[in-house]
């Protein structure tokens, strides 16, 4: 069977403040702080109270919590397709959640009123590349059953302790949320790869067997950064940065490849596939870290199939 993705069924969006500052937020520094502390130790790493931006994260004035951002996407989501029929629900991120311990699975669940036997899980720890894992495990799971599925997509900027490579990325509070079929019109779902020691002069080939292995066309379009977009040989047209009205931007159709905006972390492929994507393309999304390269595969439908 089949598993399929509708381009109109791709919301996301970037968020501002979704919580107001309260001051007995305060009065649990100390907590948070042990937090931390205890948190580098059981890494096996060094920490010290300069590194500490708990008042910082509790004082911001904008702040926005996983569950936050998807009760403000899923009545969008709805207005554009039947959600009836969703059982499974699956949340992939890089960024911890603002609020730590909340099940944000369990919250959609409860919000949609999903039945009893949902199922609903949780990935992290595959860095950027964590819903193409949840992609593939999604299309796995709902091969044995006649449903459908949720693929959330979420992280937020803010950090209760310093990080180089936050300060580097500059993201935005982003959340995107994709809801995943057996049937119906829209891409075809390709597959899931892993290459390891990838090398910055191995990328060209590893892309290659990736488009083989899925059996996209010649023409297949990549979705990435545009990093890695500069580092393949082929010649690559990058799509501009998304602006916040990224709903009424005209369609990209005549970029080659597409870079994604990375201030959106996980949610940028997804974002830059719903923003620019067109039906009669095939697309391989990919992402290049520490020496991995991940990907997953769509082909378009030549017609459309309801089977």
């Amino acid at each position: 069977m089949k598993t399929v993705i509708n381009q109109q069924q791709i919301i996301w969006d970037t968020f501002g403040n979704l919580e107001t500052f309260n001051p007995e937020w305060l009065e649990q520094q100390d907590h948070w702080e042990d937090f931390i502390a205890a948190f580098f130790k059981s890494n096996g790493l060094a920490y010290d109270s300069d590194m500490s931006r708990v008042e910082s994260c509790i004082r911001s004035e904008d702040k926005a919590a996983f569950a936050s951002m998807f009760e403000r996407l899923l009545p969008r989501l709805r207005q554009r397709t039947d959600l009836s029929d969703v059982d499974t629900v699956i949340l992939a991120h890089w960024t911890p959640d603002l609020h730590l311990g909340t099940s944000v699975v369990n919250y959609v669940i409860h919000t949609l009123e999903l039945g009893e036997q949902s199922f609903g899980l949780a990935i992290s720890d595959r860095g950027l590349s964590a819903p193409f894992m949840a992609l593939d495990c999604i299309h796995r799971y709902i091969q044995e059953r006649d449903s459908s599925a949720l693929l959330l997509i979420a992280d937020q900027k803010h950090l209760l302790y310093r990080s180089s490579l936050m300060d580097e990325l500059a993201p935005e509070n982003s959340a995107c949320i994709v809801k995943i079929s057996r049937s119906g019109s829209g891409w075809t779902y390709a597959g899931y790869r892993k290459h390891t020691h990838v090398t910055e002069r191995d990328i060209d080939q590893s892309v290659q067997e990736m488009i083989t292995h899925f059996g996209l066309a010649p023409e297949t379009r990549i979705i990435a950064s545009p990093t890695l977009l500069a580092r393949l040989s082929c010649e690559s047209e990058l799509s501009s940065r998304p602006l916040p009205e990224h709903d009424d931007l005209p369609r990209a159709s005549h970029k080659k490849h597409i870079a994604i905006d990375d201030k959106l972390l996980c949610a940028a492929p997804f974002a830059a596939l719903e923003q620019y994507g067109q039906p009669d393309q095939d697309y391989l999304l990919i992402r290049h870290d520490d020496g991995i390269l991940t990907g997953v595969g769509f082909t378009h439908q030549e017609e459309d199939l309801c089977a």
